[in-house]
């Protein structure tokens, strides 16, 4: 008898611990992958970067290069990482998230890209900015599509009249 309360005192404790812990919004968890993305490019492991798409995802580089779904999604970053990006360290330097439903989210992200080859062989530093939509299946954020951009320089102003 003993053990039974015991056992069912323990579980208890076990289970009102679990509850005692909020869960992770889903900003939270988007800000996390956003985070963990990062940290695998710095590993240089094109697999695994693609790994974050969805299935049938597709991105457009800051180059203009498009890739849809995992295979080619893939190629595009074994070619950089084997190229340009070879040395480069990803960095997300801001976020902004907004929800369009507990499972759907357009994340707009500045990131810094240090270590880049140039084609002189010097290394640049680039600033894109990247939108993303991201999707939640079972459980995980996954990028359905994401577009990175680099901005031009702003024109000059007008020459004096």
């Amino acid at each position: 008898m003993v053990r039974v309360f015991t056992a069912t005192f323990i579980a208890a404790l076990l289970s009102t611990a679990a509850l005692g812990q909020p869960a992770k919004s889903n900003e939270q968890q988007i800000r996390e992958r956003l985070d963990e993305f990062a940290a695998t490019w710095n590993k240089h492991d094109p697999t695994a970067m693609a790994y974050f798409w969805s299935v049938d995802g597709d991105l457009i580089n800051p180059s203009g290069r498009k890739a849809k779904g995992l295979t080619e999604i893939q190629r595009l970053f074994q070619d950089e990482q084997n190229g340009v990006m070879k040395n480069s360290t990803y960095t997300v330097t801001s976020a902004s998230i907004r929800m369009l439903d507990p499972t759907l989210a357009i994340v707009d992200s500045d990131a810094e890209i240090a270590g880049v080859t140039s084609p002189d062989g010097s290394t640049v530093t680039i600033k894109p900015h990247v939108t993303i939509l991201m999707r939640k299946t079972g459980g995980k954020w996954w990028v359905v599509t994401a577009r990175a951009y680099s901005y031009l320089p702003p024109p000059p102003p007008p020459a004096p009249k």
